[in-house]
């Protein structure tokens, strides 16, 4: 039975196993992701973001158990910093989560953002389609970023919730982070201090046009550690689904985004064979070397590597033809 057949059945071993082939760019894990195709589409894909400290992975774990306790199927994906020594994912989300972990009723998996710009992984779309393919309703994302720098994590999801404290900021750190322009929903955590509805009052008062107007952005006062306010969230979620369901065409929607990520993949891989490409290039090298030696500015050298490009290219070009 293969991979993909016994992820269909749940299997959680199975499904581990293929995410790490995805991570490790695996074409045996790719042939696999693509029998799991026909299965995905269907689930609520929710990205949360938010500073460090805002409480993202609290709010995680009372949220899925909260999902649990109705009989909702979720999975976790929880994006950690690289390590520098091992590449591989911190782990401070997946501690954070052990109650859900301990549970059994939630798939979780921690990722390495290995340095991938957009707050997420390259393999988490992979990872979204697994889960999915395993009969998961929910599939939460935990960003390892916050603000506009999130753009990735937004081609990915349907919902974005950003998470804030009551200790948020003046209102120009506020804009310049991007947080309000990419959340559909607004959680404000910690509401145990004293300023915390004045954050509320504060944020709401913010809040930008989006370009889908008729959806009203809900600010939602929680205490995560306590457990208040995740009725409101779930239930947010629930009108935010049903939002996209009945306005939008979720499945134009959903292949749009993908082809946005796509896009943003295909420039990091661009990007990297070129990079590998210009580092065995003697004229490559020898631009450089005038740039260290400060006899040709940066802008004329990017200018004399992309002549060298044009130049292989056409080579290659012209011994096909």
């Amino acid at each position: 039975m293969s991979l993909a057949d016994k992820i269909l059945k749940g299997d959680e071993g199975s499904a581990a196993r293929l995410i790490t082939l995805i991570e490790n760019m695996d074409r045996k894990g790719y042939d696999e992701l693509t029998r799991l195709l026909p299965y995905t589409g269907k689930a609520h894909i929710v990205g949360v973001t938010g500073p460090a400290g805002a409480g993202k992975s609290t709010i995680i774990a009372k949220l899925v158990n909260r999902l649990s306790k109705q009989k909702r199927r979720a999975g976790v994906i929880a994006i950690d910093p690289t390590s520098v020594q091992s590449r591989g994912a911190v782990l401070g989300d997946r501690l954070r989560m052990k109650e859900i972990e301990d549970s059994g009723e939630t798939f979780i998996r921690s990722m390495a953002d290995r340095e991938h710009p957009g707050g997420i992984c390259r393999a988490a779309l992979g990872a979204v389609y697994v889960m999915e393919a395993m009969g998961k309703e929910f599939v939460i994302i935990e960003s390892v970023g916050a603000g506009q720098s999130d753009k990735a994590l937004f081609l990915i999801c349907d919902t974005i919730v950003t998470v804030f404290t009551p200790e948020f900021g003046d209102e120009i750190q506020l804009l310049k982070a991007g947080l309000l322009e990419i959340g559909d929903i607004v959680v404000i955590n910690k509401g145990d201090k004293a300023e915390a509805q004045d954050a509320v009052c504060a944020i709401s008062g913010r809040l930008p046009e989006r370009s889908d107007g008729d959806w009203v952005v809900p600010v939602i006062l929680t205490e995560a550690r306590a457990g208040k306010g995740i009725d409101d969230l779930v239930n947010a979620l629930e009108a935010r689904w049903r939002f996209i369901q009945d306005f939008t065409n979720i499945v134009r929607t959903k292949r749009e985004k993908v082809t946005s990520f796509i896009m943003t993949l295909l420039k990091e891989e661009l990007w990297q064979r070129f990079f590998d490409a210009c580092s065995k290039d003697e004229g490559y090298r020898k631009i450089m070397n005038k740039v260290e030696s400060g006899t040709i500015d940066p802008y004329s050298a990017v200018e004399e590597i992309g002549d060298i490009v044009t130049a292989r290219l056409q080579e290659k070009q012209e011994v096909k033809e």
